[in-house]
């Protein structure tokens, strides 16, 4: 990694710190310039809309992780073994979230969702479409006499069980990690909607 790289990366990294405990609004330039050991104007030279800009990096760099690990999960998907290749997919987002990184993405993403640009938002909407898009598009590989529409439906149900347990457990009640029953009753549930097919 170039030094230029590195140096809007550690900004990065202190920013999303930084936001995580402190929120958005409570951290200022100067705190993210301190903490990152940069000159006055680095910060502005690597992110020239400030704060605001840095924020939309950050969110962008933590659902760019969650979204490569969905579809790689998703590119090894058959016809066979259909919950576990959905229990694989929820492992492996709640894996992302669960360590040090992906936690304060995801906290920094829920919690200054109203401040992010409208391209960012564009793109945080088209990230997690793109995402069921594809778990529809496997669900259709099935042999199975559902519609598409009953397929995409399907799709965007298996979604909010994934995304309910994630934010229920990691957001609303505040633990670090997702808990066995947790993910049992995500088993659970995917096997109940499951049996439609």
């Amino acid at each position: 990694m170039k030094k230029s790289e590195q140096q809007r990366q550690n900004i990065i990294d202190v920013g999303r710190r930084l936001f995580a405990q402190q929120g958005y609004a409570g951290t200022s330039t100067r705190q993210i310039k301190e903490q990152a050991g940069i000159a006055e104007g680095l910060l502005y030279y690597y992110f020239p809309k400030g704060k605001r800009q840095l924020l939309d990096a950050i969110v962008h760099e933590g659902v760019d992780q969650r979204m490569r690990v969905a579809n790689a999960l998703l590119d090894d998907w058959d016809n066979t073994h259909i919950e576990e290749h959905m229990m694989a997919l929820f492992d492996g987002i709640t894996q992302v979230v669960q360590d040090e990184v992906g936690y304060q993405s995801l906290l920094i993403t829920v919690r200054e969702r109203q401040l992010l640009s409208d391209e960012q938002s564009a793109w945080l909407i088209q990230a997690f479409d793109g995402v069921q898009t594809r778990l529809t598009t496997a669900l259709q590989n099935l042999e199975t006499n559902r519609r598409p529409a009953d397929l995409a439906t399907l799709a965007q149900t298996l979604m909010s069980l994934s995304v309910k347990a994630l934010f229920e457990e990691l957001l609303l009640r505040n633990h670090r990690y997702l808990s066995a029953a947790t993910r049992d009753q995500v088993a659970q549930q995917v096997h109940l909607v499951l049996q439609v097919l």
